[in-house]
């Protein structure tokens, strides 16, 4: 453990209240599905249909940041499994997390390394700063917050893991929405359709939001699941 690490949260549990009614509320913030990835697919779409002078450029925008979101996720996955594996935090002997909830089983078997929290939200705040400056900044704060913070005050995760995160979601993120040619061809096919064929665009569209809502589980899972029968059959 690096002295960066130890040093922060050393700070949180020697500062920040444990008491049980603290606990349970950034427990509830931390693990409630609508309160972190329900909020932004809530802002997705009012973004979406916010009258503007730029709206065009706007959705392009939000279609870049929706599409990066994907790579930001395989990304970042991908990562955690192949770094070498780090417990979390409330599993490390040198720490004291009191916890008033039962152990959650399924955080002990995946890395703490890099976050996913910090990269999926900080890159959906990332691209909502390119279509409204003072709602992508609300949206750093509130993630900052009500996200970030939990999962270090919990034990889920060291700050190193995320700000490494956070650094992967804002950087891929900021490439998908500055590049011309990302852009250009989002302008010249996947507009175009979004008006041609609204029923089919706007099914996809709630999927990804609704994928955004559940933090990707739903994909994680099926992605689990085939590599199991993959493993299995060879």
């Amino acid at each position: 453990m690096n002295a960066f690490d130890q040093l922060i949260v050393e700070f949180v549990l020697k500062h920040l209240s444990r008491s049980y009614y603290v606990f349970y509320i950034v427990e509830f913030f931390s693990d409630d599905n609508l309160v972190k990835g329900g909020v932004f697919a809530i802002l997705v779409w009012y973004l979406w249909f916010k009258r503007s002078p730029n709206q065009e450029k706007n959705r392009v925008q939000l279609i870049a940041t929706l599409i990066s979101v994907f790579f930001v996720m395989v990304v970042t996955l991908s990562l955690a499994g192949l770094a070498p594996f780090r417990k979390r935090p409330f599993l490390d002997s040198h720490f004291y997390f009191s916890s008033y909830v039962p152990l959650n089983e399924a955080l002990t078997m995946l890395s703490s390394f890099p976050s996913d929290h910090a990269a999926l939200f900080i890159s959906l705040s990332t691209g909502i700063l390119f279509v409204s400056r003072k709602i992508g900044l609300l949206s750093l704060l509130y993630t900052f917050i009500f996200i970030l913070v939990p999962r270090v005050y919990l034990g889920y995760h060291y700050p190193s893991d995320i700000v490494i995160g956070a650094l992967l979601g804002a950087t891929i993120t900021a490439f998908f929405n500055y590049s011309a040619v990302i852009k250009n061809n989002i302008s010249k096919w996947i507009l175009p359709f979004s008006k041609d064929r609204p029923a089919l665009f706007y099914s996809l569209f709630f999927f990804v939001t609704y994928q955004i809502a559940d933090l990707f589980w739903g994909s994680r899972e099926i992605i689990t699941y085939i590599h199991k029968l993959y493993k299995h059959q060879f």
